[in-house]
């Protein structure tokens, strides 16, 4: 985790085309999306998205930010080689820590995150992100629960 920059068109690319095995492949873009658009929205002038490179200066990772109600919220993904080898606390901390900076920004933070996905869960809970609410969503067609976690620096 060298480097964190805007992301640019070619890392939107490589990350659209990550692909992550089960039971992760929620997290895959289905090809019956309109790539155009998505490409759009990772790079709109209001967009926050943001590479996470590595020494070889590859896509490791992303970072999103979003404000809603004045709190900020976050998303963050690890490129499919990397998950679950312990990069994880790191990437969080790192992701927060960025957010507060670049946005000044110091109070609470909300993240979603899959409910099926207990790898990601445990890891933000160990981060001191707590459970505060869960919601049913259907992104892209495929039904699924969302758990809204907080944490209060």
């Amino acid at each position: 985790m060298a480097r964190i920059m805007k992301m640019t068109a070619q890392q939107a690319n490589t990350y659209l085309n990550w692909q992550y095995p089960e039971p992760y492949t929620f997290y895959n873009f289905p090809p019956s999306i309109s790539r155009s658009e998505l490409l759009n929205e990772l790079l709109a002038s209001n967009s926050d998205y943001f590479s996470i490179l590595d020494d070889d200066n590859q896509l490791f990772g992303i970072y999103e930010y979003q404000f809603h109600n004045g709190v900020m919220e976050i998303g963050l993904g690890i490129r499919p080689e990397d998950t679950g080898k312990g990069y994880g606390t790191r990437f969080v901390n790192q992701c927060i820590a960025f957010g507060q900076q670049h946005y000044h920004y110091f109070g609470k933070i909300t993240l979603e995150v899959a409910s099926f996905n207990k790898r990601a869960i445990y890891l933000y809970k160990k981060n001191g992100f707590r459970k505060v609410s869960e919601r049913a969503a259907h992104p892209f067609g495929i039904p699924v629960t969302f758990i809204k976690m907080t944490f209060n620096p």
